[in-house]
Parts: structure tokens; sequence; C-alpha cells
């Protein structure tokens, strides 16, 4: 039985699965907030007392560098700031309060296709990929696992506070704080569904980015947090694929469910291309 049109638009196509390491260059630290064990600041351990790399923390840095690459792209990137933007965004907790009435009137009159348009217009390409208070986000990501835990050392660094007016360290201010030493390496894996050919461009040029190096986490004006990200693999499932459907569907490993999608650089690569190409035909 054929879906309808909406049903359509809505059901799961395909699934983009993309993993790699991140390696930090220089010494890191993902704060807690709180006291370390041995100093003023320190930095987030699990149970057994190994550095935890958070996915939000991944995914608010990744949410930075795609803010960062969309006008690029020829994207749009709200920037959860519609003043400064200038590109109207539901992200944008002052501007969509000021206009839930029109998405409100939208979905009293209960047209599904009406409140997908509205959606469309209303959320910018950076949203659309990382959700907003109106559509789920495609993309997700794990929390880092660590590759090298001989490798993960806690240290602890001495810190100033500075006057910003002489430039010079503030009497009696003195603290300390904790750092992971360098060479600290996780395994991460990104997952999107349904992705639009914006999302894997944009998704795409991030990658290109943090492979060249980026950096994460606190501190980063000191010269921490470097990293890169390699070894990077991807695959993905096209349900539209009789055979790849059935290979989701029936096998009870992850690592057999999906296909190898080949080099990434040349994946990503096309499809950036391919949205930059697809722009500048609109403008003619």
């Amino acid at each position: 039985m054929p879906l309808s049109p909406i049903a359509e638009q809505l059901r799961l196509k395909c699934k983009l699965q993309v993993s790699g390491r991140i390696v930090f260059e220089t010494a890191w630290r993902i704060g807690t907030g709180r006291e370390g064990q041995s100093s003023d600041l320190g930095v987030l351990l699990d149970a057994a007392g190994q550095p935890i790399l958070p996915g939000s923390s991944i995914k608010g840095k990744l949410r930075n560098t795609c803010e960062a690459l969309a006008s690029a792209l020829n994207l749009r990137a709200c920037l959860l700031n519609v003043e400064a933007s200038g590109v109207k965004c539901t992200s944008d907790v002052r501007w969509y309060s000021d206009s839930r009435s029109s998405y409100q009137k939208v979905l009293r009159i209960g047209d599904v296709q009406e409140q997908l348009h509205w959606i469309e217009q209303n959320t910018c390409d950076v949203c659309k990929l990382f959700g907003s208070p109106v559509q789920a986000a495609r993309l997700r990501c794990s929390d880092g696992t660590l590759d090298n835990p001989s490798a993960a050392a806690v240290r602890v660094r001495d810190g100033v506070v500075l006057d910003r007016d002489s430039h010079t360290a503030v009497d009696g201010l003195k603290y300390d704080y904790e750092t992971v030493a360098a060479g600290t390496a996780f395994r991460v894996c990104f997952d999107l569904d349904n992705p639009a050919p914006k999302d894997e461009a944009l998704f795409g040029a991030a990658l290109f980015e943090w492979a060249a190096g980026s950096s994460l986490g606190g501190f980063t004006s000191r010269g921490l947090g470097r990293f890169r990200l390699e070894d990077i693999e991807i695959r993905g499932v096209d349900f539209d694929n009789p055979k790849e459907r059935v290979q989701y569907l029936t096998r009870p490993k992850a690592e057999e469910k999906l296909n190898d999608r080949g080099d990434w650089q040349l994946y990503f690569q096309k499809k950036i291309e391919e949205v930059l190409n697809a722009v500048s035909a609109g403008g003619q």
C-alpha cells in the first residue's frame, strides 16, 4: 500500500554513521565546576578516575564549527540570536516567543504540510541538523570512549588572576587547576538520520576542519585542548535499496548492519560541491 505524501516525507529513508578518534595534541580539560582531589578546579572523571569526554561537549563544539562554516557554504546560521545573525529561527528563545502565535495558528488549522512548511521556513540550516524547539535533531553524538587509558594522566597546573588594566597578576589570587595529558585519545561516533544534502555538506565541512586541527574544552586561549580527528570512517544504509534494507533488519551485530561508503574525504567533498553548485545555479 503506497504511503501518503506526508508519510513518505517523514519516513526513515537512510542513516549515515561516521566514526573516528579525537586525539589531543596538547593537555586539555573538561571542567567539573568544582574542586578536584588536589586542585581548585577539577576535571571531569568517571568512577574509576579516568577522564571523560561527554557527547554534549563534542556536539557543542561541532555545532560551533558548523556555525562558523555555514556562510562559506551559503547556508543560514542563526547563532541562537536573530538580532546578531539576521536569520529568523525558532532556536532564538525571544524570537520564538514573539512568533509562537503564528505557529500555533498553523497547528490549529491541522494541516501537517503547512506545519512542516512553517518549520522549514523558520529554522536555520544549522538548527535543522542539531535540533530546535520544533524539530528533532538529525544528528546524534556518542560520548567519547577512552582509547588509551595509560596516556590519560591528570596533572595540576598553577594559575593566577590577571588585572585587565595593568596586565599583571593580582596579589593573593593564585589558584591551580587540573589538566589531562597530551596524547589522550577517544573513539567517537556520529549518527545522522535522513540527512539532507545541506546537512551532509555542513557536517562534512566540519569534519575537514577537525581533521586539520581544532580545540575543545576549557582554557583553549591558553593553548589547551588542541586536537585532531583521525581514522575517520563512514558507513550507512539506504532503506530504498532492498539488499541494504534486509541486511540492516536481519543482522544482530551493530557493525554488520551498515555498509562502507568509501573514502570519507571523497564522499563529503562531493556533497559540499553539490550544495555549492546548487546555490550557484539557483542564483543565476
